[in-house]
């Protein structure tokens, strides 16, 4: 990164390591890839204190959840006792709050963290101060989780009394002022506090900028994503702060694998008849993904590491659609899906960047002549795909149809706190319900004979 003005000092700004996890995928023949997945989370963590050590950051705030577990593997504990020495035989610090799923608790650290690393307490806000030449540069101010829960409004004791130094406040949230779980708060109560210039923020693992201006408020992300529910590439911020307190903020990526969920429409093919078809659009997808640029979250400017450190994709295939291959598929689905994964793995599996397959759906339904026809001519349907696209739009309306989905459906916004028995909405789930329902509703019609 470049920029005509000097900074005063840089860090990184990191939240929801989860050192203790894995990816998540069931992968079982490969050994080199396996590996790689049980130790995908420790080498991004790595990956980013290799970086800030390059980079000559003063310091690392880490905002929560550095363990997947209260209780600590050995492993985890190890991995960060190490990475901490190296960065103080750089002269970087790290500031931690502990989040919810490694909170102080009763829990220590296995071992004697070096004197370099400062953790928070959980009973009360403190304040610590970073000297740079002998001047105070900036105050850190936090407070770590206690419990698996914490529904204190902890930031309302984030009190600094003048702003002659770069102000930075760390909490780990939700930002959600009406969840009781994870510190509740909303935007409008962190821009109150007029003396905190960077509110850095974890919990939320995907890179989110909540405010750019002073405050600047952001999420970092996940520094490795473990599942497909954490589909953007992973990394860490590096915020490089002006004489006059400006600053600049980029990205940095430290994941070795990202994950992806791929759909195939087969309606936009011609001709898809068989799995040949089917094979070579795979394929040629499989090709575009590894020929693409990676996309970075928030368009943010990015700083990469000589390490390179991105390895491969993990994909999960949505193959949907109306099309002749339909009836083959459904027919013998189970074995199809095995054959497809195979193939697809033998073609991507060993390149410099792999392609790991991980999971196919088949979503097709069957082909009927003269469709879009009947879309533009059948009345009965274009009412109908009136009020379905109304719900869509009419927030009022989606809340309604959630009601009446029954038991088997709840819609939580807390990623932390669900009900694994029951289905858990989301905004692309109920759109899929809804879409789906139309496609059923114009089979029946079309099947019933309705005129167009």
């Amino acid at each position: 990164m470049s920029s005509l003005k000097k900074n005063k000092f840089k860090f990184i700004h990191a939240a929801d390591i989860h050192l203790g996890s894995i990816l998540h995928v069931t992968c079982n023949e490969v050994r080199e890839i396996d590996t790689l997945f049980k130790e995908g989370v420790y080498k991004a963590f790595n990956n980013m204190c290799e970086f800030a050590i390059e980079a000559k950051v003063d310091f690392i705030l880490l905002c929560g959840d550095v363990y997947d577990r209260e209780s600590r593997t050995v492993r985890a504990a190890e991995v960060f006792y190490n990475q901490c020495a190296r960065l103080k035989q750089n002269n970087i610090n790290v500031y931690i709050i502990r989040g919810n799923h490694d909170p102080i608790g009763k829990s220590e650290e296995l071992f004697n963290l070096p004197d370099n690393v400062y953790v928070f307490d959980s009973e009360k806000t403190e304040n610590f101060e970073m000297y740079k030449n002998d001047k105070l540069i900036a105050r850190i101010i936090g407070q770590s989780y206690k419990g698996k829960w914490e529904g204190r409004k902890v930031f309302e004791d984030y009190i600094v009394n003048d702003n002659s130094s770069y102000n930075i406040a760390l909490l780990h949230t939700q930002l959600e002022p009406k969840n009781n779980n994870y510190l509740p708060c909303s935007f409008k109560e962190l821009i109150k506090n007029e003396n905190i210039n960077y509110w850095a923020l974890g919990h939320i693992h995907k890179c989110r900028i909540i405010n750019e201006k002073s405050p600047a408020i952001l999420y970092p992300g996940i520094p490795q994503g473990r599942d497909i529910g954490e589909r953007e590439i992973g990394g860490c911020l590096l915020v490089e702060v002006m004489e006059d307190y400006s600053t600049n903020i980029s990205f940095v990526p430290t994941s070795l694998v990202i994950w992806k969920k791929i759909i195939v429409d087969i309606s936009d093919y011609d001709n898809v008849e068989n799995l040949n078809d089917l094979q070579d659009i795979l394929v040629e997808k499989g090709e575009s993904i590894l020929r693409s640029q990676v996309e970075i979250p928030e368009n943010l400017e990015t700083v990469y590491s000589p390490l390179q450190p991105l390895k491969g994709y993990i994909v999960q295939w949505d193959i949907q659609g109306r099309g002749k291959i339909n009836e083959a598929l459904r027919e013998d689905e189970e074995n199809i899906v095995n054959y497809i994964i195979e193939m697809l793995n033998k073609h991507f599996i060993q390149r410099e960047k792999f392609l790991y397959t991980d999971s196919i759906e088949i979503n097709t339904k069957k082909a009927f002549e003269d469709l879009e026809k009947f879309k533009e001519n059948s009345s009965i349907f274009n009412e109908i795909n009136i009020v379905l696209e109304d719900i869509l739009q009419d927030g009022g309306l989606k809340k309604e149809l959630v009601k009446s989905f029954g038991n088997i459906f709840e819609k939580k916004y807390d990623i932390e706190d669900i009900n694994e028995e029951k289905i858990q909405l989301d905004e692309e789930i109920i759109e899929e319900i809804i879409n789906e329902a139309r496609e059923i509703v114009m089979e029946k019609l079309i099947e019933k004979g309705e005129q167009f």
